[in-house]
This record gives structure tokens, C-alpha cells and sequence, in this order.
């Protein structure tokens, strides 16, 4: 399906209660992989597909000491256990997906591989404030933040840690 071909109302992000409990399950895996002895980064994602599957995973190592994003993780993920992405999926994360280069990344930006992958919702915890809102912003979904006030001052104390903004 082109994008072109795509409705508005496959683009909009329902149920709010249901996407907070999940962007609260994976603050609570961002913890846990904090208190383990791996190299897991502090965000966290999933993908949510209609049929309610769930793959979630962390920030974590990869190659040449690059990180994996938990985006491109989780995506990767679901696909090697379901397959490929089904229309109406939506991806979770704990911070907004990355959309520019990053020498630090190991592989694309995320919303280059959200888009890869044919997902038109995508719904935050906390919106990155370094990410290039400018003419290099490549998204082709709807990302929308959290109105939920714990869950978005938790996702941006992670990201706040590794942005070096703590205070």
C-alpha cells in the first residue's frame, strides 16, 4: 500500500489508556535492564500489533560499539518471530524515534525503519528534544506523545541521563 493510498483514520492513535499501561511496562523494563548487569541503554520499545502481539525490547549494544535503538530491537524482534509488520500496527517507545544520523547508531534512523515497515502510528513517552524537526525529518506516521504526566516526566528522566541533561 502506497501512502498516498492510506485513509487519515488509519493514521490516528485511539485508546490512550491501553498504549500508557504498555509505555508503563516498558519504563519498567528500561529499570530492570538499568539493574542487570548488561549494557541495555535507557529506552525502551515495542510493536503492538491488531491482533494484540506484543514485542518489546531495549537499547542495547551492537556492532563495533554502536547501539542497537530499542525501535529498530523491537522491530527486528517481530519480524524474525511473526514476520512482517501487519497494517494497523503501532510502535511504543519511551522516547521518539530517532530521524537523523547518528555516528553512535548501528543501522538506519528509526523512522526511516518505521517507515520501511509500513507503521503509521507511532505514540512516545517523552518527545526528544535533539531530534531534526527541520527539512530532514523523514517521518511518514503519526507520532503523538503521552499526555499522561507520570509516564512522560519518568521517559524524560531516562532520556535526560544520557542526553547529559541531568540536573
Amino acid at each position: 500500500m502506497k501512502l498516498s493510498e492510506v485513509e487519515s483514520k488509519d493514521y490516528e492513535i485511539r485508546n490512550y489508556h491501553k498504549l500508557d499501561r504498555i509505555l508503563s511496562d516498558l519504563c519498567k523494563m528500561v529499570v530492570k535492564g538499568q539493574r542487570s548487569d548488561k549494557d541495555y541503554g535507557m529506552v525502551a520499545a515495542c510493536v503492538l500489533d491488531p491482533e494484540n502481539n506484543i514485542v518489546s525490547r531495549l537499547n542495547r549494544p551492537g556492532k563495533n560499539g554502536k547501539r542497537i535503538h530499542a525501535e529498530h530491537a523491537a522491530i527486528n524482534a517481530y519480524k524474525k518471530q511473526y514476520g512482517d509488520i501487519p497494517e494497523g500496527s503501532i510502535i511504543l517507545s519511551t522516547l521518539s524515534p530517532c530521524n537523523h544520523h547518528m555516528d553512535e547508531r548501528d543501522g538506519p534512523a528509526c523512522a526511516d525503519l518505521i517507515k520501511e515497515n509500513g507503521v503509521l502510528k507511532v505514540y512516545c513517552g517523552y518527545m526528544d528534544p535533539t531530534m531534526d524537526k527541520g527539512k530532514n525529518d523523514h517521518r511518514h506516521y503519526n507520532l503523538m506523545e503521552t499526555e499522561n504526566s507520570k509516564i512522560r516526566e519518568l521517559c524524560q528522566k531516562f532520556a535526560d541521563t544520557f542526553l547529559d541533561r541531568v540536573k
